[in-house]
């Protein structure tokens, strides 16, 4: 009799336990999912907020299971989500600001070699880096093109008559030109667009510097020409977006 009165009572509370863990095993499972749901994230950065909520949703499943008691098999599942949702929300800003990083260099690059150019007299390389990188001609064949035939004549003289243009060619390689800052960069589909503003420097006498500023705005095609850049607009004769140009004034003076 007494044996059958103990399985009486023991029968419950084993029902009672199994229930338990399989409500603990729903919440682990349920903190894979969101763990999972976290690499939305990857997507770009109007996808960040599913590993914040992700983040967010693995931690409180991890205090609630924390107050139960969980198995350590359970427990470990539930870390496990939360660590890929923190990993997650950790590497895809990470990655986005590095990859706008090596973006802006490129643009740095570009611009400043498209600035070289007309300082060095060579207007048909830099009008040759405003077109289409698509239908853009080989390196060895652009003089060719601005320089004898009529059509990339005529493109060439208007090019040469804007007041950028003009001014940059007119220094004759007496001028240095310097990136400034990065202004913005954003992103038209999946092509980056890079705002970048450089210093141009000269000797107006033997002992005065002057400085004006050139922004450009560049794009890089991700498409057919991937990876290469070429120039949107270009205006000289402005100053920094930020309080940066003052302090230039001071290094110029002293320097």
């Amino acid at each position: 009799m007494s044996e059958e009165r103990q399985n009486d009572i023991g029968s419950p509370l084993e029902a009672t336990d199994f229930r338990s863990r399989f409500r603990q095993s729903g919440w682990a499972i349920l903190a894979v999912l969101l763990g999972t749901f976290s690499m939305l994230t990857l997507l770009g950065p109007a996808w960040w907020i599913c590993g914040g909520l992700g983040f967010l949703g693995c931690t409180l499943i991890l205090i609630h299971l924390n107050h139960q008691r969980p198995s350590t098999f359970i427990h470990i599942i539930a870390i496990g989500g939360l660590c890929l949702s923190l990993l997650t929300i950790s590497y895809a800003p990470t990655q986005h600001y590095m990859y706008k990083v090596a973006i802006a260099k490129q643009a740095e690059l570009f611009g400043n070699n498209w600035i070289k150019n007309l300082l060095d007299g060579k207007p048909f390389m830099a009008l040759a880096g405003m077109t289409d990188p698509g239908v853009r001609l080989p390196q060895e064949q652009i003089a060719a093109y601005y320089q004898k035939t009529s059509k990339g004549k005529k493109e060439l003289r208007q090019f040469e008559k804007k007041s950028l243009v003009r001014s940059l060619l007119a220094l004759n390689g007496s001028a240095r030109a310097d990136f400034f800052q990065t202004e913005s960069v954003h992103y038209q589909g999946r092509d980056p667009i890079v705002t970048t503003l450089f210093s141009v420097t000269y000797l107006e006498t033997p002992l005065k510097k002057k400085t004006f500023f050139v922004r450009l705005m560049m794009k890089r095609s991700e498409d057919g020409a991937a990876g290469q850049w070429s120039i949107l607009a270009y205006r000289g004769g402005v100053r920094p977006r930020s309080g940066a140009y003052a302090a230039l004034k001071t290094l110029l003076r002293f320097g």
